[in-house]
């Protein structure tokens, strides 16, 4: 059978503008001037908004209001290129997150595996305490102080669950790591046969 390149050209084109409604959405810049700018207070559970700032947004320089991840347009793209990559090279392995706040990003890298048909093939683990930040070593950095009672920053795995179910991209390959790293990673370890993107935001 002989393809028609009109035919695999729109089907290239859905799958990219498939993949940019998932990071406008994720990224809450789908809602322009209706979505906010978050600025956080630490140790509080208090905080105030600003305008929304796409150039900010597009950039990852603000935390979202209503959006699924505070990961900006050019790190999910750099995301979106580093699965085409290894898919494209043919390189053996899974994807792993580390620090998913609502799950976004994970999200959106779930989207990207399954246009490019390798969901069946690559796990996709989502690791987090979804409790917020562990105490931080305040005798090192006083900037690591109070992270840990800033309630913004917790978001249950119920809710990350519901983000991955809200796309349609919650499947059996979608596996959850619940608790600080210092306790989850070692025993994922045993488990995890290859990696082959790392998107790795940790505390502890």
């Amino acid at each position: 059978m002989i393809s028609n390149p009109k035919t695999e050209g729109d089907k290239e084109h859905a799958k990219m503008m498939y993949l940019e409604m998932i990071k406008s959405f994720v990224s809450a810049t789908v809602f322009n001037n209706a979505e906010l700018s978050v600025v956080p207070r630490v140790n509080s559970a208090k905080f105030s908004v600003n305008d929304f700032n796409k150039n900010a947004r597009e950039k990852g320089e603000d935390w979202t209001y209503v959006g699924d991840t505070m990961t900006g347009w050019a790190r999910l793209d750099n995301v979106r290129d580093l699965l085409s990559d290894v898919i494209r090279e043919n390189v053996q392995g899974d994807y792993i997150e580390t620090g998913v706040w609502r799950g976004g990003a994970s999200v959106f890298a779930r989207a990207v595996l399954t246009v490019l048909g390798e969901a069946d093939k690559r796990v996709s683990y989502v690791c987090d305490s979804f409790s917020g930040l562990p105490p931080g070593d305040r005798s090192l950095d006083s900037k690591d102080k109070n992270w840990d009672n800033t309630p913004y920053l917790e978001v249950a795995s119920e809710i990350v669950a519901n983000n991955f179910i809200k796309y349609d991209l919650l499947d059996y390959n979608v596996v959850f790591a619940k608790g600080f790293f210092n306790e989850t990673m070692p025993p994922l370890s045993k488990k995890i046969e290859k990696l082959s993107v790392m998107r790795l935001d940790v505390s502890a």
